[in-house]
């Protein structure tokens, strides 16, 4: 079973000066996307901590979702099962 990890990117632009900050998907060398890529992007980049606090927040409400669909799925396949 492959797997992937979440992880923090920081960015800089030297030109710009502007820094942020995103959540990527580090994928495995056998999942690399087109042209090498090997992370897939899943927040926005974020311009300061407020703002990648909240989509951190986002992610753990979207994770607690599925983790409800998931449990409604599992009771009533146990259910139909007994």
């Amino acid at each position: 079973m492959q797997t992937s990890n979440l992880d923090f990117v920081f960015l800089s632009d030297p030109k710009s000066k502007q820094e942020g900050a995103q959540v990527v998907v580090k994928l495995s060398a056998s999942k690399s996307l087109g042209g090498g890529k090997t992370a897939e992007t899943i927040t926005l980049a974020c311009a300061n901590f407020r703002e990648f606090d909240a989509e951190i927040r986002r992610l753990q409400t979207e994770l607690d979702i599925i983790r409800a669909q998931a449990r409604k799925r599992f009771i009533k396949a146990h259910a139909a099962a007994a």
